[in-house]
């Protein structure tokens, strides 16, 4: 990370990478996330899980890395790695990942902020060395701007100490932005920041996937009881394989 780079990460708890997954990677990633899309959850590849049930609004799919090899680009791109390595005191792993379909006026509803504490998701800075448990990538695919859905954050609250005092629609909280997008750039963000997404309106589908990193010895997240398998470990390159692994402190 340059010095513009940490100084906009402490302060607002963002990143937006422009231009670093290849047009020919995001193509790829469309034709696996279409062919997602029709089916049906019991014929998911293996590994390859519903994240919550289906809704005319939604798809959540989780472990969506699984899904084929092509997704496999996305765990070392080296622009995101530079600052995964850097705020998690250079030990991190890939804990899980997932994509997001949305139509319709489909949301995320707003989680996260340093207050209260979460022990999965939290964020401190003490002279000048940065510490977030849990970082992620989100990675527009498909239909990205603020009418699509986009994701959404509140800049700065990764380091609230006050309760968020407003609801969970993204139309509830005044100091929610839009963090818009092509395919091809990264949002990378601390996950205790507050977070979410504005409303699709647009009509179109809109699609992102999600590449979650956490210190090395955390467990792996949510109630899912997610895992990479031995067929996907063993389709990674050993840069990858070593991105992926869980690590000791």
């Amino acid at each position: 990370m340059d010095d513009k780079q940490r100084y906009l990460f402490d302060l607002n708890g963002y990143l937006v990478l422009k231009g670093v997954v290849p047009p020919e990677t995001i193509a790829a990633c469309n034709k696996v996330l279409d062919v997602i899309d029709q089916l049906a959850p019991e014929r998911y590849p293996n590994g390859v899980t519903l994240g919550k049930p289906r809704t005319p609004a939604e798809l959540y799919v989780s472990n969506i890395v699984e899904a084929d090899p092509a997704l496999n680009a996305f765990v070392d791109i080296p622009e995101v790695l530079d600052i995964i390595d850097e705020v998690s005191l250079h030990l991190y792993r890939l804990n899980h990942t997932y994509a997001i379909y949305r139509w319709g006026t489909g949301y995320t509803y707003l989680h996260m902020g340093a207050t209260p504490l979460h022990p999965k998701a939290t964020y401190m800075c003490h002279n000048t060395q940065m510490f977030s448990t849990t970082t992620k990538a989100v990675f527009p695919i498909q239909n990205n701007q603020t009418e699509d859905g986009c994701f959404a954050v509140v800049p700065g609250s990764h380091k609230a100490n006050f309760r968020r005092p407003f609801g969970d629609h993204p139309d509830e909280n005044p100091s929610l932005i839009p963090v818009p997008g092509e395919p091809g750039d990264a949002v990378v963000f601390t996950e205790a920041l507050t977070h979410g997404s504005v409303p699709n309106v647009s009509g179109r589908p809109r699609r992102t996937i999600y590449f979650c990193y956490s210190v090395g010895y955390m467990p792996d997240w949510g109630r899912l009881g997610l895992s990479f398998t031995p067929e996907f470990m063993a389709g990674l390159n050993d840069r990858q394989r070593e991105v992926v692994r869980l690590k000791d402190r």
